[in-house]
């Protein structure tokens, strides 16, 4: 007995830990095929679906029928009910393909030896709860075929998910919300899971019955617009019983190859172009306006997708190109945006990567004696990076600014403050340096070598703009 339960808890931990982003044709896939039809159950399973989602009524003779419909006039053209007549007549109907309605043994037998197919059944019943005995048949034939790791059920019916936590509580059950009000501490004491109406969901919604241990799955009717995934794919939800089980499971597959990491800080945007806002980060997705330089944000999460990130700035609205900085870093980082840089004396890397972090690719090389400019600035993670000419990003530590009339102050003091691990002197360096050559920048990644210095740094008090002995270069030092 104490195996029976501890078996019974090790499933149900599963199911709520670890079933993931599940995806579930809806009556398989009715817009290629009759629904529950085996044709259209095969169709949805080869599509990538894990589960297919089947309906089921009682016949006369007690046995459980797989239709959607009591009356099965929309799907075989017969005004038949299926709760007034046996099974043996309703197995004769024909639906438009020319396969019949099934019995649920029918399907199991189909099915039995075939472990990766999965069903998510349905009870229909009255709101007086009948028929009684649907859960007992139900349960009946999932022992019979050892479907027990195979089934999950969901039901409008509270009375039904009773029943099944009595008669098999390792079964996960689900209960379907028409409605909000529909979800209370009542339904919360028979169900593992909630499915919820796809105009009914929100990101809130999602982490409230994440937070009371209830898995979120989504439902549409047979008018479900595919694309609404555009924007439910952004949401952490567990499953979606859905029209269009190959589009679910293409956006399954981009999700499970992208890396997620929640993120909750302001920061503004410091590119000088103004780009895309993407509805979701996968491709092909709706673009939804543009960003512009300096607007200010909010990060709530990151993905990284086939090596490149997106930043999730609102709900539904992603940015695929780099350039936030934190807001507290703003007054640091700010006076180096827009601006000349050459490579620092020295030691340095001159390699650009195609990304504002080290693992990204390299993307050609700058030379020591040229001017760039600082088109974009990043700092989301504790590291200074600059973007140079619109093309890589190299470690803000690595350049030197070159001071112009427009930027260096009267008294060539520079009242820049140090801000976390940012080390940006308070005074202009004097170092004597040919002028700046045309901005080239190397397709080839450059060797890390010693760059002689033939400077002389000098702290620079003042020094008049207009005096005909000035050197000819100042350089700001970004240690």
């Amino acid at each position: 007995m104490l195996k029976k339960v501890l078996s019974s808890i090790l499933l149900l931990i599963t199911f709520i830990f670890n079933s993931g982003f599940i995806v579930v044709g809806h009556r398989g896939d009715p817009i290629k095929a009759p629904e529950e039809s085996f044709q259209s159950l095969d169709l949805a399973f080869n599509e990538g679906a894990q589960y297919v989602e089947v309906d089921l009524h009682e016949s006369s003779d007690n046995q459980l029928i797989i239709s959607h419909d009591r009356n099965l006039l929309r799907t075989t053209g017969n005004n038949i009910i299926v709760s007034e007549h046996p099974a043996n007549q309703l197995t004769q109907l024909k639906q438009r393909n020319g396969q019949p309605v099934y019995t649920l043994d029918q399907l199991f037998a189909r099915y039995q030896n075939r472990p990766n197919t999965k069903f998510l059944i349905e009870t229909k019943k009255t709101k007086h709860g009948n028929p009684q005995n649907m859960e007992e048949l139900l349960v009946n034939a999932i022992k019979k075929y050892h479907f027990e790791n195979r089934v999950m059920v969901h039901s409008f019916s509270l009375a039904s998910l009773q029943n099944l936590q009595k008669l098999m509580p390792q079964i996960p059950r689900i209960f379907i919300a028409g409605s909000l009000s529909k979800i209370n501490f009542e339904t919360l004491q028979y169900s593992n899971a909630i499915n919820v109406s796809s105009n009914l969901l929100t990101s809130q919604l999602v982490d409230q019955l994440h937070a009371i241990n209830q898995r979120v799955y989504v439902w549409d009717e047979m008018n479900e617009d595919p694309k609404q995934w555009n924007w439910l794919v952004n949401l952490p939800i567990d499953g979606i019983v859905t029209n269009f089980p190959a589009t679910a499971s293409h956006y399954q597959k981009l999700k499970r190859q992208a890396n997620q990491s929640n993120a909750d800080f302001d920061a503004v945007f410091l590119n000088k172009t103004a780009v895309p806002i993407w509805e979701n980060p996968y491709p092909k997705a709706p673009q939804k306006g543009t960003l512009a330089s300096k607007t200010p944000v909010h990060i709530q999460k990151v993905v990284t997708l086939n090596q490149k990130e997106y930043y999730q700035i609102a709900d539904n609205r992603f940015i695929a190109d780099a350039g936030f900085v934190q807001t507290d870093l703003i007054p640091s980082l700010t006076p180096f945006f827009n601006q000349l840089v050459r490579v620092r004396s020295g030691q340095v890397d001159r390699n650009l990567n195609q990304a504002p972090h080290s693992q990204s690719p390299v993307n050609g090389s700058l030379l020591p004696q040229a001017c760039y400019q600082v088109t974009a600035l990043q700092n989301i993670d504790g590291t200074n990076w600059a973007q140079i000419n619109y093309h890589g990003w190299l470690p803000l530590n690595n350049l030197l600014v070159v001071p112009t009339p427009d930027n260096l102050p009267p008294n060539a003091i520079v009242p820049l403050a140090h801000q976390g691990d940012i080390s940006i002197q308070n005074h202009l360096a004097l170092q004597f340096q040919p002028p700046c050559q045309n901005a080239v920048i190397s397709p080839l990644p450059a060797l890390k070598y010693i760059v002689p210095s033939v400077a002389d740094f000098t702290v620079l008090q003042q020094w008049p703009l207009a005096n005909a002995d000035m050197p000819s270069q100042f350089l700001l030092n970004a240690k």
